[in-house]
């Protein structure tokens, strides 16, 4: 397995795997599929693909990714068009994507950039998740990003503990989430 730089060839196999790691049901229902691309993925490989990473098997197929956002403003500013999207197919979901545009703004100013990885079954537990998260945070440190952040499930224990491994710490437990963070430069 490689690490390689987000291309366009990438596009459809990237968007299979946030399908396919996402709900049960996004593979299966468009209206669902369509919620979880475009609040999960389409925003990133079509704004920001310099700051996207994919994994790749031998056969040179996307296998997982880690997306990023390097800046908020800029992110919130760009993100509008896709919120119409999410808005007619999200039901119920919509209040969990306002709660995760919400938990961004807030902490914004400390942490500017957020991500999102994702890894199919059967190729996590190998490394591959801290390659990806090394790939981007030395990228992310090159543009001289402060910090990022995440947002992930409080009962997803095993990514917790990833990202703790990966030198994130928790800020806050809330509804069901934990939003973590990682200093990338010095404070002055």
């Amino acid at each position: 397995m490689k690490i390689e730089n987000f291309e366009e060839k990438y596009r459809e196999r990237v968007r299979f795997v946030c399908l396919s790691t996402g709900p049960d049901d996004a593979r299966t229902n468009s209206r669902i599929g369509a919620y979880i691309e475009n609040t999960y993925c389409n925003y990133y490989i079509d704004n920001e693909p310099e700051n996207c990473f994919v994994l790749t098997d031998d056969d040179d197929n996307a296998v997982g990714y880690i997306l990023c956002a390097k800046d908020y403003k800029a992110y919130s500013r760009r993100f509008g068009k896709y919120f119409g999207i999410i808005r007619k197919n999200a039901g119920i979901n919509l209040i969990e994507v306002l709660a995760e545009q919400l938990v961004l703004k807030l902490f914004s100013r400390k942490y500017p950039a957020h991500l999102h990885i994702d890894i199919l079954d059967g190729y996590t537990g190998q490394g591959s998740g801290s390659l990806l998260m090394n790939r981007l945070i030395t990228r992310l440190r090159s543009e001289g990003v402060p910090a990022v952040m995440l947002i992930v499930g409080s009962g997803n224990t095993q990514a917790i503990r990833f990202y703790k491994r990966n030198g994130f710490t928790v800020l806050v437990h809330a509804f069901g989430a934990t939003v973590m963070g990682l200093k990338l430069q010095e404070s002055r």
